[in-house]
């Protein structure tokens, strides 16, 4: 059977129905003529349960008002743009070292060439080849579609009309940029994680969570709510005091990984390149969302982020920068 279209009343009754206590009607449906009934359904979500009257799944909501979920949808936003900003930050730096080492060590157009740079241990020659003609073949679309002003200069260009590696970086995405690292020999990977004071498999691991992560902030999606299904490496000072976990049948500590794990890895790789970043705005990003007056709620809004409880997450949210925290999880 075809969905049929509902009225906002009709949408607020719905949410009313399900266990939503709407304290405010005429406000409630304000927020419905400008916030569409699923997306703000999605921020709900930690609150539902689905019961079976027979075999018809019924979904319920307990513990959340109208006005809790609106929070959410704004906590969700504003913590969306900081953390943008910040993994922003990550990329460029990325973007930077990239173009430092392939640029040094191969010259201004050796990064066309994969078996120059590229793990030739862990990749066939064909591997290298294939990978190399669609790179160049996306790269020259890009160059295309670019408005950066450089690429106007025709001495940054080769005469097939690729650009500088210190100019295809600016260009590409940070997702190919990932692709790239990946398949670098291991001097090269091990010279960028240098970097960021890690090991290359932390950082290969970060760097793909990260890039999720950028993707679902710049789309407008439901960051608060996030579970990763790429499991980043963490470090066990981060399970020991700030994640969220629980346990396996053997005892054993499995953390749930959701948006604490993006902030920690972001802290991390942020504070290796400008210890003095601003934390300020996630803080408080963090502390508003796990504010309650009562303390069980509280902790299970810290829960639902991926923190072990409220107040180690309003540990993570009193200090000024990441040093206090890089030199307690370390």
């Amino acid at each position: 059977m075809e969905p049929k279209s509902l009225k906002i009343e009709d949408q607020l009754d719905l949410f009313y129905r399900r266990g939503v206590f709407i304290t405010d009607k005429t406000k409630a449906l304000e927020k419905l003529k400008h916030i569409s009934y699923y997306r703000l359904k999605d921020f709900a979500r930690p609150y539902s349960s689905i019961t079976m009257y027979g075999e018809v799944p019924v979904l319920k909501y307990s513990n959340i008002t109208f006005e809790d979920i609106v929070k959410r949808y704004y906590q969700n936003k504003n913590l969306r743009i900081n953390l943008l900003h910040a993994i922003e930050k990550i990329e460029v730096s990325i973007k930077r070292n990239i173009s430092f080492i392939l640029g040094s060590r191969y010259g201004a157009y050796g990064y066309l060439e994969f078996d120059k740079w590229a793990n030739k241990k862990d990749y066939k020659k064909f591997e290298l080849e294939q990978k190399q003609f669609y790179f160049k073949k996306d790269l020259l679309k890009t160059v295309k579609k670019s408005s950066l002003s450089d690429l106007g200069d025709k001495r940054n260009l080769n005469t097939e009309g690729f650009p500088t590696i210190w100019i295809a970086t600016e260009i590409l995405m940070f997702g190919e940029l990932v692709h790239l690292i990946k398949i670098m020999s291991t001097k090269n990977q091990n010279e960028l994680a240098k970097f960021y004071n890690c090991s290359f498999k932390e950082l290969l691991s970060w760097l793909k969570c990260l890039n999720f992560a950028r993707n679902v902030c710049a789309h407008n999606a439901n960051i608060i709510d996030i579970n990763l299904q790429t499991k980043p490496i963490i470090r066990n000072e981060w399970k020991d005091k700030f994640l969220y976990t629980t346990t396996d049948s053997n005892g054993n500590k499995i953390v749930i990984h959701k948006v604490a794990t993006i902030i920690l890895i972001t802290i991390t790789l942020v504070n290796e390149i400008n210890k003095k970043y601003r934390w300020k705005p996630i803080r408080s990003n963090i502390a508003t969302i796990c504010k309650d007056s009562d303390v069980n709620k509280a902790d299970l809004n810290a829960n639902i982020i991926g923190f072990a409880n409220s107040t180690t997450a309003l540990d993570l949210a009193t200090f000024a920068n990441g040093s206090y925290l890089l030199t307690k999880i370390r």
